[in-house]
C-alpha cells in the first residue's frame, strides 16, 4: 500500500496535536521548588549583595516564566510551534511498506516501522511513539480508514517481532 496527501501546518492542526497528545500524558505540574529556588536566589541578589538589582529581577522573570509556561501550557506550546520555520509550510506525508515519510521545506524525516515503539488510536487521529521518546500525531482528517489500519497492522508486526526477538535472547547470569 502507499498513500500520500498533502497538508498546510497551521494553528487548528497544531492545536489538534496538542489537545489528542494530552489526552494521554499527564498535565506538567509546576516546579514549585525551582520556582521558590528562583524567587529566593532573586531576593538574596537584590537585598544582600552589591551586583545590579536588574540581575536579580532577572531571576523573578525567570520564576515568571517558568509559572506562566505550565499554567498556559497549550496556549506556551502552540506559540512556540507558530515561531518555527515550518509553521504554515505544506507538509507532504508518504505511508509504504518502509514507514512513514515526511517532506517539507526544512524538514525531510523517514519514521520506519521498527522506530515505531506504540500506537495510541485517538478519538481524532493516532499517536505514534517513538523509540527515542518523540511523539507524532497523525490526524483523521487528512488520512482515511484504511491508512490508519495499514499503520496499525505493520506496528503490530513490527512488535510482534521484536517482542519474539527479546524472549529468544538467552540471559546471562
Amino acid at each position: 500500500m502507499q498513500f500520500s496527501t498533502e497538508f498546510r501546518l497551521d494553528r487548528p492542526y497544531f492545536s489538534e496535536c496538542f489537545e489528542q497528545s494530552a489526552l494521554h500524558f499527564p498535565h506538567k505540574k509546576p516546579r514549585i521548588i525551582f520556582i521558590a529556588g528562583l524567587l529566593l536566589f532573586g531576593t538574596y541578589i537584590i537585598m544582600l549583595t552589591t551586583h545590579p538589582k536588574l540581575f536579580g529581577l532577572f531571576f523573578f522573570a525567570l520564576a515568571g516564566i517558568e509559572y506562566f509556561s505550565v499554567k498556559y501550557q497549550k496556549s506556551w506550546w502552540l506559540c512556540r510551534q507558530m515561531w518555527s520555520k515550518n509553521s504554515g509550510n505544506k507538509i507532504n506525508v508518504e505511508v509504504d511498506e518502509k514507514g512513514i515519510t515526511t517532506s517539507s521545506l526544512y524538514i525531510n524525516n523517514c519514521q520506519h516501522w521498527c522506530d515505531i515503539k506504540r500506537i495510541i488510536h485517538t478519538p481524532k487521529g493516532i499517536l505514534l511513539l517513538l523509540e527515542n521518546g518523540q511523539k507524532n500525531y497523525l490526524s483523521q482528517a487528512h488520512f482515511n480508514p484504511e491508512v490508519f489500519a495499514f499503520i496499525t497492522i505493520k506496528c503490530q508486526k513490527n512488535n510482534d517481532f521484536s517482542d519474539t526477538q527479546k524472549k529468544s535472547k538467552p540471559t546471562q547470569n
